[in-house]
């Protein structure tokens, strides 16, 4: 059983480069957490526009700022998961223009939690709560990626594996296989962590992430044999539903 009166220290990082308001909003969110041991980090990647004076107005109740230049936004977050505290139990990354569901999440999930698990919940998205797997199993992630703002990442097992910046817009995917590989555990919350917004992806972005997935999943033959069966099975599908239709 949870010891409820312990409150583990969360380390809230937030990656930004010309975002401008859109951090603004950000940071808001994570100072309206009424969550008392928190501590926020911002990573930016040495912005040209209003984001330093942003920074600037909220500096008091920031913990650690750093703004150069980087090498996209894994190499970002790295560097976030290097700023934190050395007595920090969980991480999550709220980046700019990502905000919390309420300013009550953290409390309704970190009371009695101890630094040796995952936590992932569900995601608030076009009106409505939209639930999360129950279980981040194998055939989940062969084909599939949970919503990244609604981790809460134990800090001293993330810190084991840190972004593969090789890979610019699925680095997550594969930080969260590899986790997995070293055994650690994901559990699930019942709590809307973050409100996902989620803009349009081109067909190029689109092609680019199934690309670098399945690069991924080259590394990992147990998810790449399940990844082969399920599109195996959707192509069945696919031509049984056509010859019905002749």
């Amino acid at each position: 059983m949870m010891a409820t009166g312990h409150l583990p220290k969360i380390s809230i990082i937030t990656v930004t480069y010309q975002a401008g308001e859109r951090l603004a909003t950000t940071i808001k969110s994570v100072m309206s957490q009424t969550y008392r041991n928190k501590e926020y980090v911002i990573v930016d990647g040495g912005s040209t526009d209003e984001t330093l004076a942003i920074i600037g107005r909220y500096r008091r109740m920031i913990d650690e700022v750093i703004s150069e230049p980087d090498k996209g936004i894994y190499d970002a977050m790295n560097k976030g998961l290097s700023l934190v505290s050395p007595d920090s139990d969980y991480v999550i990354f709220m980046n700019a223009g990502d905000v919390f569901y309420n300013h009550v999440v953290l409390d309704a999930i970190l009371p009695g939690r101890t630094g040796d698990k995952h936590l992932y919940g569900n995601i608030y998205r076009d009106g409505q709560i939209v639930s999360q797997p129950v279980q981040l199993s194998d055939f989940y992630l062969s084909t599939q990626m949970i919503c990244h703002q609604s981790i809460l990442f134990a800090t001293r097992l993330h810190q084991r594996v840190l972004y593969d910046c090789r890979y610019s817009i699925s680095a997550d995917f594969k930080a969260v296989l590899e986790m997995r590989k070293n055994g650690d555990i994901f559990e699930k919350v019942d709590q809307a962590i973050c409100k996902y917004e989620g803009g349009g992806v081109s067909d190029l972005q689109r092609q680019e992430l199934f690309g670098q997935r399945l690069e991924i999943l080259q590394q990992y033959p147990s998810l790449l044999r399940m990844y082969r069966g399920k599109t195996f099975l959707k192509r069945c599908l696919l031509f049984h539903n056509q010859l019905r239709m002749r």
